[in-house]
């Protein structure tokens, strides 16, 4: 190993986890401590010591910045490291991870005993003020914790949200207007970022507020503010950057609150249009990027004459956000047609995606027309058959007559494991879910009709996201237990009952959760699909199941003990 760490990788670092040889996981640590916080297969490192109850590793990754709450697509809640480690009674591992916490909140606030800020924040989150006024009062130092990773304190949250009178409450009892969150992010940076044209009072007066108070202003707020004095000395003077996060940077926000002006500055001083930057964590082994927000904005929201000025100074209309598309997507998500022939206009490209996602059946007609074995040049179906992209995102759109002319060119055997992944796809029912794509009125029925016309070829028991020896092996039947909740409770029964019909197994269990299906059930608290499974055969009580992995346990760890008798629990 040379000095900059030169050929160790996530997967190396993974293998002596699982070798419990904890010497050598301190050297790869020590030339590379990033690995720590890095994943691979969609697992963190953390989940690999976690699964192999290593304690000692676990002190080492979280001593390194390692995050306990980032779970495993798509059930993230119920697969981080925390709540594997929890609900499988590695008590020794929680505390750990607790304790590591509880020392990043204590170096981050200076405070001693400064309580975990879970309770507090879900209760900011979800607009309950007097009970987070009475969390705050019993324990006056939760008006300075903060969240183990981001940094983000109370006030923090509070800016995000908008929410003056609580912003007001907190400075009054003593909150810390200058704290810095990740990549230093203030409370008025993230009523910033977290803001836009439609909500201009609101942020007007948070940031009245938190200036009052002495926040400093920074570009984001100076965007988000109009200031372009501000802006325009801090770029004479060499020091203005544009730090990039998720949700974009300063043209992003100057898109977001209508400042036309601001973001002909911007781009005059040659910021990048695309605000294109890596994701992930730095010097990781997965690379990945995304670009394009500002205009992905303009196009998710109907701005015209700002998508025009972007796409002047090249602003790309194929530009990928990380996991969200492209411009070009959302225009086709709008049905914003005006949005959709400037973007054209301009140089973007329609493809099966936006085809499948948004119904567009005489577009994939179109597409296939002499073209169904072409590899797409670019994307996420990079390389692969225009057929199998318009068949993945016709399966998620919930077009049954894309997906017919889609399987004409589908070959795969009943068990190829890329079946998995289109059977997956309507479940996430995308035209009828809370986006601003939405289209409630389109027919929800045919997500159904889809599913079927896939499990016609596909084996029902085939296992997902098995890449290596710890990934999930949850079934399509796991998965339809833990869908969310723009399914109604027929939805699921509907293809729960598909699977059965077709042969599905209803003593299959994943490998993280070691669960049934009827364990998934008791545990996201599905009790309709509890009656159907129990009245299709599963078997209530599981003597061969870990202690921990039975229905009962999962209904009585979650709290829903309604479930108890209908498994002879009680």
């Amino acid at each position: 190993m040379t000095a900059h760490g030169d050929g160790i990788a996530v997967n190396q670092l993974v293998d002596t986890i699982a070798a419990g040889d904890i010497a050598q996981v301190r050297a790869i640590l020590s030339i590379r401590p990033e690995l720590a916080r890095l994943s691979t297969n969609n697992f963190q490192v953390l989940h690999h010591a976690v699964l192999h109850r290593s304690p000692e590793i676990v002190q080492l990754l979280m001593d390194l910045g390692a995050n306990a709450h980032e779970g495993v697509y798509p059930h993230r809640d119920a697969t981080s490291p925390l709540a594997i480690a929890a609900a499988r009674g590695y008590d020794e591992i929680v505390a750990i991870i607790q304790a590591a916490e509880q020392r990043q909140r204590e170096t981050t606030t200076g405070i001693a005993g400064v309580p975990p800020p879970d309770e507090l924040f879900h209760a900011i989150a979800s607009g309950q003020p007097e009970k987070a006024i009475a969390l705050m009062e019993s324990q006056p130092s939760l008006i300075q914790t903060c969240h183990p990773v981001h940094r983000w304190t109370p006030l923090h949250l509070a800016a995000m949200k908008l929410n003056t009178a609580m912003a007001a409450w907190l400075l009054d009892h003593g909150a810390n207007v200058a704290a810095r969150g990740r990549n230093g992010l203030t409370p008025l940076d993230l009523a910033a970022h977290s803001s836009s044209h439609a909500t201009a009072a609101q942020f007007s007066a948070i940031a009245s507020l938190l200036l009052a108070h002495g926040a400093e202003i920074t570009a984001p707020a100076a965007v988000a503010l109009g200031d372009s004095a501000w802006l325009s000395a801090r770029h004479a003077a060499a020091s203005l950057t544009n730090s990039i996060e998720d949700t974009g940077g300063l043209l992003r926000i100057a898109a977001s609150h209508n400042r036309t002006e601001i973001l002909s500055l911007l781009l005059d001083f040659g910021f990048d249009p695309n605000e294109r930057t890596r994701c992930g964590e730095p010097g990781g082994d997965e690379i990945a990027f995304t670009a394009g927000m500002p205009l992905w904005h303009c196009a998710a929201s109907g701005k015209h004459d700002i998508a025009e000025l972007l796409l002047r100074h090249g602003a790309d209309p194929n530009a990928a956000v990380y996991a969200s598309g492209t411009p070009l997507y959302q225009a086709y998500g709008r049905r914003d047609w005006k949005m959709v022939e400037l973007l054209q206009r301009h140089g973007g490209r329609p493809n099966g995606t936006l085809a499948g996602l948004y119904r567009q059946t005489e577009l994939a007609k179109d597409l296939l027309a002499g073209r169904a074995d072409t590899a797409m040049p670019d994307g996420m179906f990079e390389g692969k058959p225009l057929a199998e992209e318009l068949l993945w995102a016709a399966a998620c759109g919930g077009d049954p007559e894309i997906v017919r002319l889609a399987l004409e060119h589908i070959n795969w055997p009943r068990d190829d494991p890329r079946w998995f992944e289109i059977l997956e796809q309507p479940l996430r029912f995308w035209n009828h879910g809370s986006g601003h794509w939405a289209a409630p009125h389109w027919d929800r029925s045919t997500y159904l009709d889809c599913f079927r016309l896939v499990l016609q070829r596909a084996n029902p028991n085939l296992r997902g996201r098995v890449q290596d020896h710890a990934q999930s092996g949850l079934t399509i039947l796991h998965s339809v237990c833990a869908s969310r909740d723009h399914l109604t409770a027929d939805d699921r029964v509907a293809f729960a009952t598909a699977l059965l019909d077709a042969g599905a197994r209803l003593d299959l269990r994943d490998n993280l959760l070691q669960s049934t299906p009827l364990g998934w059930a008791c545990r996201w608290c599905r009790t309709e699909l509890v009656r159907l499974f129990l009245e299709r055969g599963a078997a209530p009580v599981e003597p061969a199941a870990e202690p921990w992995a039975t229905p009962e346990a999962w209904a009585r760890r979650m709290g829903h003990h309604h479930l108890l008798p209908l498994l002879g629990a009680i």
